[in-house]
C-alpha cells in the first residue's frame, strides 16, 4: 500500500518532465515519468497511479486525447484518473467549446494548463485527488 500518491506524468519534453516531476516530488507526491503514448499505455497499467497527468500534444505520434482515451479502454486501468496538462489555448479546435466542459465529456477528471507558476499546477493535483478520495493511505493531499 502506497503512503503518498502516485503520479504519472505524461509529457514529450523532457525539461518539463524534469521540472514539473520535481515540483511534485517536493510537494509530497510519488512520480513515474513517461515520454510517450507506449510508455504511457506501459506503465499505466504496471503502476496504476492515482493520478496521469497527460500532455495533450506529443508528437510525432498520437496525442494525449487518444492516449487517455486508450487507458480508458484497458479494463485493467479503465478506472484511473487522468488530467490533461497543455499550453494550447485551444487544445481540440475540431470540438471546440469550453475545455472543461470538453474534458469532462471525455471522461477526464481536469484539464490544467501549464503555467510558469508551479505552485497553482500542484495546487490543481491535490485537489483533484482530494475531490476523488485519492490523496493518500488515510491522508490529506500534501500541502506545498
Amino acid at each position: 500500500m502506497r503512503t503518498k500518491p502516485l503520479i504519472l506524468l505524461v509529457d514529450d519534453e523532457a525539461d518539463f518532465r524534469e521540472i514539473i516531476g520535481a515540483k511534485l516530488t517536493a510537494a509530497g507526491f510519488d512520480v513515474a515519468l513517461a515520454k510517450n503514448q507506449t510508455e504511457a499505455l506501459a506503465k499505466s497499467e504496471q503502476l496504476l497511479p492515482d493520478l496521469i497527468l497527460m500532455d495533450i500534444h506529443m508528437p510525432p505520434g498520437p496525442t494525449g486525447t487518444d492516449t487517455a482515451l486508450n487507458i480508458r479502454q484497458n479494463p485493467k486501468t479503465k478506472d484511473l484518473k487522468v488530467a490533461f496538462l497543455t499550453n494550447m489555448k485551444e487544445p481540440w479546435p475540431a470540438i471546440g467549446g469550453d475545455r472543461e466542459k470538453v474534458t469532462q465529456e471525455l471522461g477526464m477528471e481536469g484539464f490544467i494548463e501549464k503555467t510558469e507558476d508551479l505552485s497553482v499546477l500542484v495546487k490543481k493535483v491535490q485537489e483533484i485527488l482530494a475531490s476523488t478520495g485519492s490523496a493518500g493511505a488515510g491522508e490529506s493531499a500534501p500541502q506545498t
